[in-house]
């Protein structure tokens, strides 16, 4: 069983992407760097129609990073335009390179007049770990999950974009027992969950970026944390 080390970048969207960030993110020491959904937006950023005039510039900064930072860097998600379809799309870099993308299945109802939703499954093999990924609401379809147990990923990535709720700490744990936690007991599975942190289009978010094994939480960000920019570093057998 191999030791990982997944850093998860739980992004404050109000701060956009610069040098300093870049610096910060290229001096990080491990396996796996993940960013969250829409990780590309900033205060000035109103629609889906404005990020996907980002997206260029986004995929350049993570190139960028990608040529420094040495493991696997899991792009949160872009607007990609294909034949004049636009999908919610996760890019996948790893020395400098893009890999591949994702295309997020399952849609929201803001999302659904604009983009297509992605058809096929995410996995990857990279730096000798085999991986799949998902994006957002892509975790309220069990099959999902279960699609990329069945054939044989023992690691998944979740990047999302989670409106803010009025709840109590009791009904968010056991959202993550739900979506996260059964599913990894019962399938032998590790999940890294990155949220975003902020705002994006005029909505709160809150971040409840979180690491799953099977034998249960490994790390979650504490209920005074979900509006903080937080960066971890999470280590787990894999």
């Amino acid at each position: 069983m191999a030791i990982l080390k997944v850093s998860i970048f739980q992004k404050n969207l109000a701060e956009g992407l610069n040098l300093s960030l870049h610096k910060r993110l290229s001096a990080v020491k491990s396996d796996f760097l993940v960013f969250p959904e829409y990780f590309a937006v900033d205060g000035s950023t109103k629609d889906h129609r404005a990020l996907a005039d980002r997206t260029k510039f986004a995929l350049d900064w993570l190139g960028k990073l990608s040529e420094s930072y040495k493991g696997v860097v899991i792009g949160g998600t872009v607007i990609r335009e294909i034949e004049g379809k636009f999908y919610n799309a996760m890019p996948v870099f790893f020395e400098g390179q893009l890999i591949d993308w994702y295309h997020k299945r399952f849609l929201t109802e803001n999302e659904a007049p604009l983009l297509t939703p992605g058809k096929d499954p995410g996995v990857f093999i990279l730096g000798g770990h085999r991986f799949g990924v998902l994006i957002c609401a892509d975790v309220l379809k069990p099959e999902y999950v279960k699609e990329l147990a069945d054939m044989d990923v023992k690691l998944i990535f979740t990047v999302m974009n989670s409106p803010y709720k009025e709840e109590t700490v009791e009904e968010k744990h056991e959202r993550d027992e739900k979506l996260y936690c059964g599913p990894a007991r019962e399938m032998g599975l590790s999940i890294i969950k990155c949220c975003s942190a902020g705002t994006i289009f005029g909505r709160r978010l809150q971040g409840r970026s979180l690491a799953v094994t099977p034998s249960g939480i490994s790390w979650r960000v504490a209920p005074e944390e979900e509006d903080r920019e937080i960066l971890k570093t999470v280590v787990l057998n894999a």
